[in-house]
């Protein structure tokens, strides 16, 4: 493993958080067609902000959400849930005897933490007041089947998972009452008798504008995790089921007569997560155990994605013998990798008939993404997939870093644009941090 770790202090490049700026031609900022005057958010981690495996924001990290950046080109008041001191908890990186190395944020359901691994602030506990309307109703871990149950059960569940009543074995801080995942306690999702499901915060936001870039976790929850299903949260998403969510979810925005653009989900095989570690780095035979309920064991092939997370495995020399293979969840086999992208298309296909039958515009996020993997110039900028080195992408490998949300939100203001006859603004992207060095 030590070319693998020498590999990751080579990707570590110091890049510079200031760079010449080209100017955009002065001209005066108009809507258009459109109304931004209460522009609303709804998506996952993604329209969440997070980064480094956690939601933060002592660089801005949060503040510099891609819906935050397009709402300060919009000139509207935007509302967001921030975190303090450290938040939920993230990676870094750290000079350790004399390298930088990345450092995973600290988990309560392990009892090896590296010494320097940052924690969750104690005011995470309850960060946020749930009686403030929000214009970022982003929810880090929400896949659209969360946004409201078909069943008494259903609802129950996605309370669990969302709102609290978790036992402590699942909870996130691993105490009773609180709920899996705590990105979503922004909101008020009531108690378990009286539940109130995501749906109902965006029955009530009153929104005029919006964008929706939900359906990325129910593809990317279950890739992440080598394609299996951990505690029933990283099924992939029947498809009817999505169609009927995402129809109903359109349907209370055409009520209330918002205007808004979809974006489709891109191909997150790409990012770093999946592509980083490969055979030619490890200069070694892997064994890995194939499919979640087989005994089939072979060595890995190019074909195969041995994940990011893997590498203290890795470290420990997990994967070298036949007897002791890297474990399902840890490699997204060649089997596998046509199943999430096959499913990634489909649900784009869902998406974007949902929004053309509802009369909203299209945000082609699939295609726009796909074009990091070669490579892309931003205002003298590079962008790439590659760890680290690439700029775009976060220390987690799944989520962009601020320079590449601003990135993001450069394409959501071109086509906002494109369709409403409005001129926001792009922004630069040299104003933005790309990865955080110590």
């Amino acid at each position: 493993m030590k070319k693998t770790n020498s590999y990751l202090a080579a990707c570590i490049v110091l890049l510079s958080l200031s760079c010449t700026k080209s100017q955009f031609d002065e001209y005066e900022t108009t809507n258009g067609t459109a109304n931004f005057s209460n522009y609303i958010a709804v998506g996952n981690s993604f329209t969440q902000g997070l980064q480094d495996g956690g939601l933060h924001n002592e660089f801005g990290q949060q503040d510099n959400s891609f819906p935050a950046i397009i709402a300060r080109q919009m000139g509207t008041n935007f509302v967001q849930p921030t975190v303090s001191g450290t938040g939920s908890g993230y990676m870094h990186l750290e000079y350790v005897n004399g390298e930088i190395e990345v450092i995973k944020a600290y988990d309560i359901d392990i009892t090896n933490n590296h010494p320097l691994a940052i924690n969750y602030d104690p005011s995470f506990n309850n960060w946020a007041d749930t009686n403030i309307k929000y214009n970022n109703l982003g929810v880090g871990g929400i896949n659209l089947r969360n946004i409201y149950g078909n069943s008494s059960t259903e609802e129950f569940t996605y309370h669990v998972y969302l709102g609290s009543a978790a036992p402590a074995a699942l909870a996130w801080n691993g105490v009773q009452g609180q709920p899996i995942s705590p990105y979503g306690r922004f909101l008020n999702f009531g108690d378990i008798n009286n539940r109130v499901q995501y749906i109902d915060h965006v029955r009530s936001c009153n929104a005029t504008f919006f964008t929706n870039w939900l359906g990325i976790n129910d593809a990317m929850s279950w890739a992440k995790e080598g394609g299996d299903d951990v505690s029933g949260s990283s099924l992939l998403t029947n498809l009817t089921e999505f169609r009927e969510k995402y129809d109903t979810l359109l349907d209370i925005f055409q009520s209330m007569g918002a205007q808004g653009v979809c974006a489709t989900v891109h191909d997150i095989t790409q990012a770093p997560f999946f592509t980083t570690i490969t055979l030619e780095l490890l200069d070694k035979d892997i064994w890995i155990k194939e499919g979640a309920d087989t005994t089939v064991i072979r060595k890995a092939t190019n074909d195969d994605f041995i994940l990011l997370s893997t590498k203290d495995m890795l470290t420990d020399g997990v994967g070298e013998l036949q007897s002791n293979p890297l474990p399902h969840t840890a490699v997204l086999d060649k089997d596998e990798i046509v199943i999430v992208r096959n499913y990634i298309n489909d649900i784009n296909n869902q998406i974007t008939a949902s929004a053309s039958s509802h009369g909203y515009v299209i945000v082609d996020m699939y295609s726009f993404m796909n074009k990091l993997t070669s490579g892309m110039n931003f205002d003298g900028i590079e962008l790439n997939t590659k760890y680290i080195e690439g700029g775009a992408y976060s220390l987690d490998g799944l989520h962009p870093n601020t320079r590449g949300y601003a990135m993001v939100a450069n394409e959501f203001i071109r086509v906002i644009n494109a369709n409403f006859s409005s001129t926001l603004k792009p922004v630069s992207l040299g104003s933005y941090r790309g990865i955080t060095f110590p």
